[in-house]
């Protein structure tokens, strides 16, 4: 009679625990969407792998004889294999253990090194069918975002990853005992809540929802994700395909795709596990930027680099690392797309409208100003002073021809940018503010391509960007139809116009010199009044060819047009970094043509537009010549 009794207690006990607990269970996970997603083994599962059994739950749990220390109620072989984990130099989190959490459940089935069917309670369970190639993860996990960790503050992650008990931004996005596992982005019983991707996300993805819940843009610079709410990758409305193959995430448009158009969370190519993107360097960009994937299609950069002369980012490969100190690059010399682009900030519009200030495709990129590292980068010559100012790896090898083309070895041979063009004498005004001195030559607004004047004006208390002379050829910020920036250019030395220098050893350059947006020297011409005409008397007043009269050198048209002597042979377009007064005029010769004179090679300032030179250059020895 007692046992009755205890045994009736026992059950009414059971049944109002039952009563409470399943309801939740059942509000939690619906019966329904486990039976009718791919985690549903059994005889009437819809996915790859079935079985013969009709159980739909045995394969993960069961109410009896399963692992006491696994929960919840975990029935599955655990698996005992070593994991290699995710491993990267921007990687700041803290250690990986995938066996000490629930993703352990996880990975009894993903690794691949147990059988779909390995139950505790039921032994081997025959299976049909096999995983998909993504679904297999193996035990090699560095290709997949790291997990079985505790956060680390790095200045890129939400603060409240690091409170008294951590968690995410979205209650959706879950943190078991605080730290980051498989369940934080999956719900292994719901498959669809992302009715999109359908891989047993806990809520849609679109728009980066789930990487948002950690990944911090707001948090203040320095923050490489900083700009993510303005950027192109998050606000660009262009189509995107959603068949597979393409490996773009699947919402249709390069905004819902968000992170996913550059990351993949798991199965990244071992060249790009670093950083979990979706191929290695500017790969990753070619999808987009290089191909018609898109609609409208963006313009496509491949033909850019397939010019006569290009920044390499499709030459050396394996030679940039996101955490590379920026200043010196001492290093193999290479130049990757994110060395001056930020995929998480970089936009069509927005940001600076005049120079020195960063346009709207370099914003939030480091920067260097010839002191420091800046980051973000405040004006565009700084992203450029990362390459061209103290590293060391400088100039080219002396065999370096492009096109035909050499690399210049002046007298004074610095090839410091950020020296060249801080310097006191002459300088054209990129990092310094222009100053009132008067060059006659000097047009009141730039050029476009065709030869219409633009809106630029040059006058005193102006600035110049380093992309006004060096940029694609046909570039749309001077009218042309193809993409800014100096990627590639049909022209040497990605100079935006034709410009020509003599040949080694001089002679001059070949040719009858021509004039206007194709001519000799229509670098030159975009901003000064180079001349019209090979007829000294017929070029404007204050042109560099006319010069019979006091407003500029005397015998420009003698060395130019008569000689074929290149602006370059005198006068270095960056700056003179000699810092004294000979130096004046951009004066600073180009050795492979100007050679001493009685072993004096110098030319000497006397006055305003007056001087004298020490030199032998086209068989004139001038020693001195007074002009």
């Amino acid at each position: 009679m007692l046992r009755s009794r205890r045994f009736a207690a026992l059950a009414a006990f059971v049944a109002l625990a039952l009563a409470v607990i399943i309801p939740r269970l059942n509000a939690q996970y619906s019966k329904a969407e486990v039976i009718t997603s791919k985690h549903n083994l059994s005889a009437s599962g819809p996915g790859p792998v079935t079985s013969t059994n009709t159980n739909v739950c045995i394969f993960c749990h069961a109410p009896h004889n399963v692992y006491p220390d696994v929960k919840p109620l975990w029935n599955h072989t655990v698996s005992a294999a070593t994991y290699n984990t995710y491993v990267s130099t921007t990687y700041g989190g803290g250690v990986q253990t995938p066996t000490a959490g629930v993703s352990k459940n996880c990975l009894s089935c993903h690794d691949g090194t147990i059988a779909l069917g390995s139950t505790v309670a039921k032994g081997l369970i025959a299976t049909t069918g096999s995983l998909s190639a993504g679904a297999n993860l193996g035990t090699d996990l560095t290709n997949d975002h790291p997990l079985g960790f505790q956060a680390v503050d790095d200045g890129q992650l939400a603060t409240t990853l690091f409170q008294a008990t951590p968690a995410s931004k979205d209650p959706t996005v879950k943190l078991p005992s605080g730290r980051t596992e498989c369940t934080t982005c999956h719900d292994p019983h719901k498959q669809n809540i992302d009715t999109v991707q359908q891989d047993f996300l806990v809520r849609s993805n679109s728009s980066g929802a789930i990487c948002l819940a950690c990944h911090e843009p707001a948090r203040v610079q320095p923050n490489w994700l900083n700009g993510w709410a303005t950027s192109a990758h998050a606000t660009a409305t262009n189509t995107a395909p959603t068949n597979n193959p393409t490996q773009f995430a699947l919402y249709g448009t390069v905004a819902a795709n968000a992170c996913g158009n550059c990351h993949r969370e798991h199965g990244t190519a071992p060249a790009a596990a670093a950083r979990l993107v979706r191929g290695a360097e500017e790969a990753t960009c070619t999808p987009c930027h290089f191909a018609a994937n898109l609609s409208p299609a963006l313009t496509n950069l491949t033909t850019e680099f397939t010019k006569l002369s290009v920044h390499p980012a499709t030459t050396v490969s394996g030679a940039h690392d996101a955490a590379e100190s920026v200043t010196p690059l001492n290093g193999t010399r290479h130049s990757e797309c994110p060395d001056c682009h930020n995929p998480h900030a970089s936009r069509a519009t927005g940001g600076a409208t005049a120079p020195p200030g960063v346009q709207a495709p370099l914003l939030n990129v480091s920067g260097f100003d010839g002191a420091g590292v800046l980051r973000p980068a405040l004006n565009e010559y700084q992203v450029c002073f990362k390459c061209h100012s103290t590293s060391t790896n400088k100039p080219q090898g002396p065999a370096y021809t492009n096109g035909g083309y050499r690399t210049i070895i002046r007298q004074s041979n610095n090839y410091n940018e950020s020296a060249r063009f801080n310097t006191s004498p002459s300088y054209h005004n990129v990092t310094k503010v222009r100053s009132a001195v008067t060059v006659p030559s000097l047009r009141g607004n730039m050029l476009t391509l065709s030869g219409a004047a633009t809106t630029r004006t040059m006058g005193a208390g102006t600035y110049l960007y380093c992309t006004d002379c060096h940029s694609n050829n046909q570039n749309r910020n001077f009218g042309g139809t193809g993409p800014n920036g100096p990627h590639g250019s049909t022209y040497p030395h990605l100079l935006e116009r034709r410009f020509e220098m003599e040949p080694l050893g001089g002679g001059g350059v070949p040719g009858t010199m021509t004039f206007g947006v194709t001519g000799t020297y229509a670098m030159c011409d975009k901003c000064h009044l180079v001349g019209t005409s090979t007829s000294q008397s017929s070029n404007p007043t204050n042109s560099i060819l006319r010069s019979a009269n006091t407003t500029t050198f005397r015998y420009h048209f003698l060395h130019v047009v008569s000689q074929r002597t290149s602006c370059t042979t005198c006068h270095d377009p960056h700056g003179a970094a000699n810092g004294t007064v000979n130096n004046n005029w951009l004066i600073n010769f180009d050795t492979s043509i100007v050679t001493p004179s009685g072993g004096i090679l110098r030319w000497e300032s006397t006055g305003t537009r007056t001087g004298r030179c020490y030199l032998t250059c086209h068989n004139q020895n001038h020693n001195p010549y007074n002009y």
